[in-house]
């Protein structure tokens, strides 16, 4: 009789325990999913750090990216801007800086054609100089023997030039500022002036383009260019490199 009463005991106290595990296990129903306002995560050139939080929630093992498509309207937009230069390998005696005006139509954000005016600004190298001084302190001397090279020297160049944009991305600056930028190829050709003469150009190179915002970027650029001046009587296939920097504003 003492075990019945006993055993009887332990079912009434352990029997609201189980009654409520029961009850927990029906009630875990799925908690309503919340909406994402996606057009507002996607109105600047900023990093989406709401999405990738939100995933990162639903999955934290898993590591997330977002691709998306290039915020800047670049479909018929014109784009003006200036650039400086450097111009090396061409012709050892001379250096030549360059400082230009940029006009781009940009058809769609995968291609622009553009019209470009640089003017050039030439002085001696170290050679060129050491030579020249050498000529003249000997003809001061009366030495009429030396003979100094001749140089046809870059006055201007105009180009018109077409440009592929097959990559892009984002750059987060020290996790303040993020803007978006695009690798490049181009290729053109037009006319250059030179001190005696005037030479069809041919250029062709690479370039990066950082976009601050929808109106205002930045370039570095490397390009190849081919020329031809006169030295003396004879015509020489000049070989150059031009390293530019420049900034752009879209109309």
């Amino acid at each position: 009789m003492k075990i019945f009463i006993t055993l009887t005991l332990l079912v009434v106290l352990a029997a609201p325990g189980a009654w409520a595990k029961s009850k927990k296990r029906v009630s875990n129903t799925p908690k309503q999913s919340k909406s994402i306002d996606m057009g507002n995560q996607f109105d600047s050139l900023g990093s989406n750090e709401d999405i990738i939080e939100k995933a990162r929630a639903l999955q934290p093992s898993n590591s997330m990216r977002v691709v998306q498509k290039r915020e800047v309207d670049r479909n018929w937009r014109p784009e003006i801007g200036i650039n400086y230069g450097y111009v090396g390998g061409g012709d050892s005696y001379l250096e030549t800086r360059s400082f230009g005006a940029v006009a781009e139509l940009h058809v769609n954000p995968n291609f622009s054609v553009g019209f470009r005016y640089t003017d050039h600004k030439s002085d001696y190298t170290s050679e060129g100089k050491r030579v020249y001084d050498a000529y003249y302190a000997a003809k001061a001397a009366g030495n009429n023997s030396l003979r100094v090279p001749d140089t046809d020297a870059q006055e201007s160049s105009m180009m018109g030039v077409i440009s592929w944009y097959p990559i892009y991305g984002k750059i987060s600056w020290l996790q303040s500022v993020v803007s978006q930028f695009d690798f490049y190829v181009l290729a053109g050709a037009g006319q250059t002036k030179l001190t005696e003469t005037t030479s069809p150009i041919y250029t062709g190179g690479a370039g990066m383009g950082l976009w601050w915002n929808k109106w205002i970027s930045s370039r570095v650029e490397l390009r190849y260019e081919n020329y031809k001046d006169r030295v003396y009587t004879e015509e020489r296939n000049v070989n150059g490199f031009v390293g530019q920097i420049g900034i752009g504003f879209m109309l």
